[in-house]
């Protein structure tokens, strides 16, 4: 009996693997960073943008000098206004720390646009 259920579980999730239902989405280039964070948050006109190297998250900035988050959860894109976070540079990465309890670090690697952002933050 256990056996049987052990071995459905198993055979839905490779099946939710095989349909693609488990994997992160990213960002195709810097327009689409700019579409996502306009559509998020209103009046929010996207400039500049760094995108990190592996596209699951990006830095977009705006006219008015707030800088714009796009992260994933799940298969689904979070974006927040990260103006003010605690910042951390490691070499070519952006350790961010919003004072939002449910919303865990976020790590970006951004080359060598890391200083110029963690500045702008």
């Amino acid at each position: 009996m256990v056996w049987t259920s052990l071995f459905g579980i198993i055979t839905l999730v490779l099946l939710a693997r095989a349909l693609g239902f488990a994997q992160a989405p990213v960002l195709a280039d810097a327009d689409d960073a700019r579409q996502r964070a306009g559509d998020a948050i209103p009046g929010f006109c996207a400039g500049d943008v760094a995108l990190a190297q592996d596209r699951r998250g990006a830095l977009v900035a705006d006219a008015d000098g707030r800088v714009a988050l796009l992260r994933t959860v799940g298969d689904r894109w979070v974006v927040r206004i990260v103006n003010g976070a605690d910042v951390v540079i490691d070499g070519e990465r952006l350790r961010l720390m919003l004072p939002e309890p449910m919303f865990p670090a976020v790590v970006l690697d951004l080359g060598a646009a890391a200083p110029r952002w963690a500045d702008r933050l």
